[in-house]
């Protein structure tokens, strides 16, 4: 039953449902195959993540008094009940999806992978010269030892391991355990074979090492061997989800219990509580959290499944080259002519790239300044501010280390900016720079020009046309002088308590004046609504949990305005409850690109005032982040988002909706008339450089 008096969706639930929509695109036979994979691989990451993330904190929770909990309407004993229900039912939907749908039609189109099988008497040579040739000098195998003084032996985090049970040849008496690694980041998860009867043939690396067990330990009898992993400990981030009061409250609680959350280890399914107890004893892994799964694990390796066929994937959508910057005229030109909007992965982003590689040549520039939020060493972001820097321009850099990364690549690409002379500033508790924004700052005869870039998504991997994003490229005086104002606050390292202050009349800034500008934009529509004019707010965001923002909408919508929210995974609302959100829909959709961007519509009685942004409707966003978001100031960027935002709203093809339960109701139909999102919106981009063309010819007089 849903508590009225407190009408809020679990958030935990509520990325379970999301991960649903994704094994439900798995499961749509009208998804080529190849796609198909990829959403099994995206549902596997997304609730590894889960298990790694919001677990831990709910155990920690069940240390704490009734009376903390009870305020915060927390229960987290029958939460957790009710969640590894719904993971153990999903797990089992993957597991058969996989191995009874997508793995059979896989086939059907060519491809074979080794799924629980012995390998063909055709590979096994290969089998055999591959491990000896390829993978042999990666492996390191570990007995596990109880000798005093032996090193206390660790598992690395998000490696797989094989834990091995055996006897030596000549000694049937006494039993030994071991382990090896699975050098999948050294080698890649799967090891494409020799074709069998004109069909491609695939195997996961796992099983090319189980196959040669033999050879990893000579001398040795295996009797059998169980696939491991071991993921990092989340840590105890109470302040992003509570005030600072109660997370202080509950961090002394939970200090006085000696509490110490367990590490995630995950088995193959059937191991014996014998070697179990082997791995908790001798490799000193105490405070563990087990989760038995099928024979393979770390299933996200599926978003790397060779590519074969182009038939076995979407077709593909060439980016569409933005007429808005001509590659004859300087990019700075083509912004300060007005306002430019890219739609990624529809259009290039090679104007991204230009405005960054020209801010590092150009000798005019002399200021870079960058929130990269996560980034990777080999991004073309990385190589333009060494450039900058060793051209003499100041660049500083704003930084949050990507935890998607190893340790390793996160230190090669701090140390490549560090040694060209780029200020690195990294984010601290409370004080996490999100925002994707750049402002670049140019001398002219005038004095000094600025630019600034604004993207709804995430610099990392921005290349790879994976993603949904709008960036916005501008010279707007206001936009650009705030912007300073925002990088300079930033580069004191001070918390925003003391600099409340700061001149933000244009940008929403989180810890500023973002929440406050928020509730004005509802309570405005609400006025609208009560006075009898039309009103209504489209927010298309990633997650909205914040409660105090959350209630101004369930107010607006019984004020008569039209609410639709359109998210992308978390989502504390409740649409459709009686006297309370009647007026309130929740919209998912998933598709082949993932939909990171973020847009903010509020009707205004017909003259509709468009926001985008980076962050999300979360306490810890707007409470523990800094991030912004812009008014859309141009009226041309503004009609190309409203048709982005009504494609969405019109698709019957891949959008959901989302009940009182979170269950993700399709909309789809068999109509004549169909409409599906992404398309409509690439078909929109290619629609703008027609009208760029008939623009440019009506200047000419033709």
């Amino acid at each position: 039953m849903i508590d009225v008096a407190h009408p809020y969706f679990d958030s935990h639930l509520s990325w379970l449902s999301y991960n649903y929509r994704l094994l439900m695109e798995a499961r749509d036979n009208a998804v080529p195959v190849g796609n198909r994979v990829g959403f099994l691989g995206r549902f596997s990451s997304q609730t590894d993540e889960f298990l790694r993330v919001k677990i831990h904190t709910l155990q920690a929770l069940k240390e704490v008094s009734r009376d903390i909990l009870e305020k915060q309407n927390l229960y987290p004993e029958p939460l957790l009940e009710h969640i590894h229900e719904t993971l153990e039912s999903q797990l089992e939907e993957f597991n058969s999806t996989l191995s009874s749908e997508v793995l059979p039609a896989l086939f059907r189109e060519g491809v074979h992978l080794y799924f629980k099988e012995p390998f063909h008497p055709q590979h096994q040579l290969f089998v055999r010269n591959y491990f000896t040739e390829k993978i042999l000098r990666y492996l390191q195998p570990v007995f596990l030892d109880t000798k005093k003084g032996a090193k206390a032996l660790s598992f690395e985090a998000g490696t797989l391991y094989y834990v091995v049970r055996m006897f030596r040849k000549d000694d049937y008496g006494a039993v030994i355990y071991a382990y090896v690694n699975i050098p999948s980041r050294e080698l890649g998860r799967f090891v494409v074979l020799p074709d069998l009867a004109g069909v491609r043939q695939v195997a996961f690396l796992d099983d090319l090492i189980r196959e040669n067990m033999s050879l990893v330990f000579p001398g040795f009898e295996t009797i059998d061997c169980f696939s491991v992993l071991a993921e990092r400990e989340s840590p105890l981030e109470l302040e992003d989800d509570f005030p600072a009061q109660v997370a202080q409250r509950i961090h002394r609680q939970l200090e006085k219990k000696n509490f110490v959350g367990s590490r995630l280890f995950y088995s193959e399914l059937g191991m014996s509580d014998e070697m179990r107890a082997q791995l908790i004893g001798k490799a000193g892994l105490s405070d563990i959290t087990f989760y038995e799964r099928g024979r393979y694990l770390k299933y996200q390796d599926f978003d790397d499944f060779p590519f074969f066929y182009k038939k076995l994937y979407y077709p593909a959508q060439q980016p569409v080259d933005s007429l808005d910057f001509p590659e004859e005229q300087s990019v700075f030109d083509s912004i300060r002519a007005g306002d430019r909007l890219l739609h990624l992965p529809y259009h290039s982003h090679f104007p991204l790239v230009r405005f960054f590689t020209e801010s590092a040549a150009d000798p005019n520039v002399k200021e870079i300044y960058v929130s990269l939020y996560k980034i990777s060493a080999n991004s073309f972001i990385v190589n333009s501010l060494i450039s900058a820097a060793r051209n003499g321009k100041k660049v500083i850099t704003f930084v949050e280390p990507n935890s998607q990364l190893d340790l390793q690549e996160n230190l090669q690409w701090t140390r490549k900016l560090k040694e060209a002379g780029v200020r690195i500033i990294f984010s601290l508790p409370g004080l996490y720079v999100s925002a994707r924004l750049a402002l670049v700052k140019k001398k002219s005869g005038k004095g000094w020009e600025r630019y600034a870039y604004i993207g709804t998504g995430s610099f990392y991997r921005l290349t790879a046309r994976e993603s949904v994003d709008h960036c916005l490229l501008t010279a707007n005086r206001d936009i650009a002088n705030e912007l300073e104002f925002l990088f300079g606050y930033l580069g004191t390292r001070e918390e925003p308590k003391k600099y409340r202050f700061l001149p933000f009349h244009t940008l929403m800034v989180c810890q500023f004046n973002m929440q406050k500008r928020l509730v004005e934009l509802i309570d405005r529509e609400i006025r609208n609504a009560l006075a009898g004019s039309p009103s209504r707010i489209v927010l298309k965001i990633s997650q909205i949990q914040d409660q105090a923002l959350i209630a101004k909408l369930y107010q607006a919508g019984r004020a008569g305005v039209d609410v639709v929210i359109l998210v992308k995974d978390c989502c504390s609302i409740i649409p459709d409850l009686p006297t309370i959100s009647e007026n309130i829909s929740v919209i998912r959709l998933v598709d082949r690109y993932q939909e990171n961007s973020r847009i903010l519509y509020f009707h205004n009685k017909g003259n509709p005032e468009l926001f985008l942004t980076s962050t999300d409707w979360t306490y810890r966003n707007l409470n523990r982040r800094i991030d912004i978001c812009i008014p859309v100031l141009d009226a041309f960027v503004r009609s190309q988002l409203i048709q982005v935002l009504s494609s969405y709203e019109a698709d019957n093809q891949k959008l959901v909706r989302l009940d009182t339960y979170q269950t993700n109701v399709p909309v789809a139909t068999d109509a004549a008339s169909r409409t599906r999102a992404q398309e409509a919106n690439y078909r929109l981009v290619e629609q703008l450089n027609r009208r760029l063309v008939d623009r440019a010819f009506e200047k000419a007089g033709h």
